[in-house]
């Protein structure tokens, strides 16, 4: 794919470029504007979403005054003023400069001058002494100085009257284009439309202004007592309203864009993406050319720096839910067991399969660009299985042999890597993996780790997942080693966000820990950190299901060394360890549960851990507890342990023991 290809969100500027046949109406309203005789000021609005061709529609309108000498059009792009608090100095200052520009002769240098009178009458804080007025002025400044003093001595009418003559006797009608007013804060627009009826409404002067409709009257509305409309009403004299983009207008600009890609990739059927394409109606995703521009700049650009070979019909449509709605791109990342597979594993799961309707019903609720009916074909189009709930048309016509074979999104084995690859996640390459896997010893990875940027803890979050998917069967005992050994270099203490770090860590080491045959004492080498070991340890023995507790021994040794650091800083960690256990698997967190519970220090911090307290003061014990063990295990556990408690242990254990005796009433938050 190449990249030369972007297309740069820009107006059109001549009628020949029209895609929607609207330079008929944009040839009507030149000649309307050209037969007004009227001296006084009048306003026209184009008026379109945001998107719709308002610009290109203007500017086709203003193409037929390019040689006309009895009009000056004069450009102002709010957006663009040096300050907020300076809007209606600016807009005076660009009159001066662009009248000053048309003609040198005396009749278009008073009306120059006297705008930038108006300019300077409106500028903030014009009286702070020091003030260098002249700097304001770009021409004849030493011939203009007097002139503009005694103007500023008499008042703004008339000044007014006196710009009005000037506009007079240069005998020619002044068009003041103002868009994008839909990007400005509202207080802005308001000024804008105080400024085009009251300030600066001058004789054989008129407006267009650009915007749209809904947004301006909402902004209006908080100022003008929900009275937008009305407001509006009052200014622009003349509204058009451009007709919304045809539907097919523009799946007929999608299809010939997409027609002109380059495509490179050997397995990918051009005729099948774009028969997926039509059949499917994906151009019914957009609302304008800016969203289809956006939306294949992005495209191109992924499937230039993808070597993966993908189903590029799937591709496109998971990029356009990340352009559009990047919540619900996240939402089908997350939960890729509702999405994968061909069908929804047959009859007898209705509950699971209502719960999964619902699931993604809330997700289409809350979007911000798409329509959910969008969605929801696009869905269907890709994931068999969200086809089979919604249809239930087929069982196993689509199976999963078919769509692994074509590397579809909905196949297991390809999945991750639609996300993995995107370009959102570009800072980790292929090539980078490839090096990590070729290394073999700790000074090699430190270079890798330090040439592309993965000690920092943002990267190093994504990595595991990358790994997993481009290293796969990679085994190195050394690279486990060297991530032990930056444990710390990446989290240092002004970063302490212990759960965090423990989580991202846990997960790297889980896709690798079950394949390597770690030397236990390396477990105990001081010169490693506590933290990295015992994280090991946990995603070791759970890689090691059918062999409990393989690192017993070296975790209990572990345990009794993180004892020697500060309770608060042991409670944090003890704290997090479980919750990294719990979101993995809650049976192996009940089985190591029990190695925590036969060291009495550590059993006697994780009860105070979950002790917590309600918003009356009362105390309960945390719900999670019950993930690590049942309220009768736990009761005979702290019977056992804690048989003769001292006294700095007794309020506790009293506590849990009277709540595990009434545990009916116990109320669990």
């Amino acid at each position: 794919m190449q990249t030369s290809t972007f297309k740069v969100d820009k107006a059109i500027t001549s009628k020949n470029e029209d895609l929607f046949s609207r330079r008929e109406n944009a040839t009507t309203l030149a000649k309307i504007i050209k037969s007004y005789q009227d001296e006084d000021s009048i306003s026209i609005g184009i008026i379109g979403d945001w998107g719709g061709g308002k610009t290109s529609f203007i500017n086709m309108v203003l193409e037929d005054f390019n040689d006309d000498k009895k009009f000056i059009i004069i450009n102002f792009n709010p957006w663009n003023i040096s300050t907020r608090k300076q809007l209606i100095s600016d807009f005076f200052t660009k009159l001066s400069i662009e009248i000053g520009r048309k003609n040198t002769s005396k009749r278009y240098k008073k009306l120059s001058n006297g705008l930038k009178v108006l300019s300077y009458a409106f500028k903030p804080f014009k009286f702070i002494p020091g003030l260098d007025i002249a700097s304001e002025i770009s021409d004849n400044i030493s011939n203009a100085l007097q002139e503009i003093a005694e103007m500023t001595e008499k008042n703004l009418d008339t000044t007014k009257e006196e710009i009005n003559n000037a506009i007079k006797k240069i005998d020619k009608k002044i068009i003041i284009v103002i868009d994008d007013l839909d990007r400005l804060a509202d207080t802005d627009i308001q000024e804008i439309f105080q400024l085009v009826r009251s300030i600066a409404d001058f004789k054989n002067t008129m407006y267009i202004l650009a915007y749209d409709n809904e947004i301006v009257t909402k902004a209006l509305d908080k100022i003008q007592k929900d009275k937008g409309e009305r407001y509006i009403e009052k200014i622009v004299q003349v509204p058009i309203v451009l007709p919304k983009l045809n539907k097919a207008d523009l799946t007929a600009i999608f299809m010939q864009k997409i027609e002109q890609f380059s495509f490179v990739y050997e397995k990918i059927d051009k005729n099948e993406f774009i028969e997926n394409l039509n059949t499917n109606h994906f151009a019914g995703a957009f609302e304008n050319i800016r969203d289809i521009n956006r939306y294949l700049n992005v495209l191109k650009f992924e499937m230039s720096v993808i070597k993966q070979e993908l189903y590029l019909y799937d591709f496109a449509v998971i990029t356009l839910f990340k352009v559009f709605e990047p919540k619900f791109y996240e939402f089908i990342y997350k939960h890729f067991e509702i999405f994968t597979g061909a069908t929804s594993e047959g009859y007898g799961y209705e509950e699971q399969n209502l719960s999964v309707k619902k699931m993604i019903k809330e997700q289409t609720e809350s979007l911000n660009k798409l329509k959910k009916e969008v969605i929801r074909k696009l869905l269907i189009s890709i994931f068999p299985r969200i086809e089979w709930l919604y249809k239930r048309e087929f069982y196993t016509s689509k199976n999963k042999v078919e769509y692994a074979n074509k590397n579809r999104i909905a196949s297991r084995k390809h999945f991750q890597d639609y996300f993995v690859l995107n370009f959102a996640e570009n800072v980790i390459r292929k090539e980078t993996i490839d090096k990590i896997i070729k290394a073999n010893s700790h000074q090699e990875y430190d270079d890798i780790f330090n040439k592309y940027g993965l000690k920092s803890s943002e990267v190093l979050n994504k990595l595991p997942l990358k790994m997993s998917v481009y290293a796969k069967e990679f085994k190195s005992s050394e690279f486990i080693y060297y991530l032990w050994s930056i444990f710390d270099e990446i989290y240092g203490e002004a970063q302490f966000f212990y759960f965090e770090k423990c989580k991202s860590f846990f997960e790297f080491f889980s896709k690798f820990a079950g394949k390597e045959n770690i030397n236990t004492k390396e477990l105990l080498n001081a010169k490693y950190p506590l933290d990295a070991r015992m994280l090991f340890i946990y995603s070791y023995n759970f890689s090691m299901k059918q062999k409990e507790y393989f690192c017993e021994k070296e975790l209990k040794i572990l345990l009794d060394k993180l004892l020697q650091e500060d309770d608060d800083k042991v409670k944090e960690k003890i704290k997090a360890h479980i919750y990294i256990l719990k979101i993995n698997d809650f049976h192996y967190l009940k089985n190591t549960f029990k190695i925590f519970a036969q060291n009495l220090k550590i059993f006697f911090l994780i009860l105070e851990i979950f002790i917590e307290e309600d918003e009356n003061n009362q105390k309960y014990i945390n719900q999670n507890l019950w993930l690590c063990a049942n309220y009768k295990e736990l009761k005979t556990m702290i019977e056992e342990t804690f048989k003769n408690p001292s006294d700095d242990q007794k309020e506790i254990v009293d506590f849990y023991k009277d709540k595990l005796s009434h545990y009916k009433s116990l109320v669990q938050k």
